[in-house]
């Protein structure tokens, strides 16, 4: 964790490994199913690339490494190239394609690149293996991927890339709220007409501030709780229609991108970042 912890008022609960570890395992699971449903359509729609079914057979051993918290990082570069790849394929997997679904995808990516430089969370066999909480075990510490982790150098413009791409999608969603504010409404009544529309000013505010926020890397964990709860609450509350696979594929985007913030919320930004000048100790774990 940030040094800066000890004065943030999450302290508490980041210092907590009773209440991190399901919470980061909650947030390892949010972005395994996305995987899974692209699985299922691969297979569905009897995909002719014997390259497409390899990629979703890497993707799912990626799953099961991600979900055990075993081999983490590797797993979460794995996860990010392969979420990447789906962009390659959705008229194989019986997909449309579409400007807003790409900025989920590119988000996240931007998720497991956090993951991939924090380790999955005190509820991992990763976390059993190092012995000692918080840190790499010694023998890890040889291997080139713990080089990369431990050189500022390389990981402080990673993870300020993956702050910047994670908010593109919020920054889209409230233009296109502020420019077409009469569909939107349209929208939320037609996929669930018991949610007042006037929240629509809200959802207008909350995507811009918070990826504010994180952009600049200031108050992060405010940022990236409140972002990760806004997919969770409206992706529930306006993409349940499960037997629509488009709408499916959203909602699990959706708990996506939120998993790739709570990692966001229990680290911190980066050393790239306002709250990182206030916290010259920071590292990376």
């Amino acid at each position: 964790m940030e040094d800066a912890s000890q004065r943030d008022l999450f302290a508490p609960i980041l210092r907590s490994d009773a209440l991190m570890g399901p919470l980061l395992l909650a947030a390892r699971l949010f972005t395994t199913g996305i995987f899974v449903f692209y699985t299922q359509n691969v297979v569905t729609n009897h995909a002719r690339s014997g390259f497409l079914y390899l990629a979703v057979a890497v993707d799912l051993f990626g799953v099961f490494l991600v979900a055990l918290g075993y081999k983490a990082r590797f797993a979460a570069l794995l996860m990010a190239g392969g979420i990447l790849a789906t962009l390659l394929f959705r008229e194989s997997m019986g997909l449309p394609s579409g400007f807003f679904t790409t900025l989920k995808v590119l988000a996240v990516a931007s998720g497991f690149f956090f993951m991939f430089a924090y380790g999955p969370g005190p509820l991992s066999f990763d976390r059993y293996r190092a012995g000692t909480l918080g840190k790499l075990d010694k023998k890890a510490n040889a291997n080139f991927l713990s080089r990369v982790l431990n050189s500022k150098e390389a990981m402080a413009p990673l993870l300020l890339v993956a702050r910047i791409v994670s908010t593109l999608v919020f920054f889209a969603a409230g233009i296109g709220k502020i420019v077409h504010t009469p569909v939107t409404r349209a929208y939320m009544i037609r996929h669930n007409p018991h949610v007042p529309t006037s929240l629509v000013y809200l959802a207008i505010l909350t995507q811009f501030i918070f990826p504010v926020l994180v952009l600049l890397g200031y108050k992060t964990r405010y940022g990236a709780l409140a972002l990760s709860g806004f997919c969770i609450i409206a992706t529930v509350l306006f993409h349940a229609e499960f037997g629509v696979p488009s709408e499916v594929e959203q909602f699990l985007l959706d708990f996506a991108i939120a998993g790739g913030f709570l990692f966001m919320f229990a680290q911190g930004p980066g050393p790239l970042s306002l709250d990182a000048r206030s916290a010259p100790s920071h590292k990376i774990i």
